[in-house]
């Protein structure tokens, strides 16, 4: 059992406040989910939960943030997640974004600790198409996942480049 997803519609965000009409800032409290089942060995992989990559911590690659076993992401039960951007127009079609991202993922649905997030932050570039905004966002990690391992080796960069189509949130 899961709770049903938080994340923000298309049309949901507004302006908080802004400096002038072209200035936005967004927030997101993404999810906070978690998983009941009898036991953590009982829920097969592709059910467990993921952070990391161009639409969530922005810091790590996809699925890098979650408990480790031997260094490798495993997934967990639990997570929260979120993120803040100041989304500002440049010149034509152009804009730039500044951002914070949060989270973690926990082994156990009921053994979470806030002090455990994982935090990222970076710049990031816009570019308006008939399709939605194309995005170049890099990431960095504030604080590193001790332990964690990249294809086999010690995670040594903190900086990570996403290129997406569509807002982050």
């Amino acid at each position: 059992m899961s709770l049903p997803d938080l994340r923000p519609r298309p049309g949901d965000l507004e302006p908080i406040e802004s400096a002038s009409r072209d200035q936005i800032a967004a927030l997101q409290l993404d999810r906070l989910q978690w998983t009941l089942r009898h036991a953590y060995q009982n829920v097969p992989f592709y059910r467990r939960f993921f952070l990391g990559g161009s639409s969530s911590i922005r810091g790590w690659g996809r699925f890098d943030v979650s408990p480790l076993s031997d260094g490798f992401p495993i997934g967990g039960l639990s997570m929260l997640e979120g993120s803040a951007e100041v989304r500002v127009p440049l010149k034509g079609k152009f804009g730039a974004v500044a951002f914070f991202d949060f989270g973690n993922v926990w082994r156990e649905a009921r053994n979470f600790d806030l002090g455990d997030l994982c935090y990222a932050v970076g710049p990031g570039l816009r570019y308006q198409t008939p399709i939605g905004p194309a995005r170049l966002d890099v990431g960095y990690q504030l604080n590193p996942i001790d332990g964690l391992l990249i294809d086999g080796e010690p995670q040594k960069r903190r900086i990570r480049i996403h290129f997406s189509i569509g807002q982050a949130f």
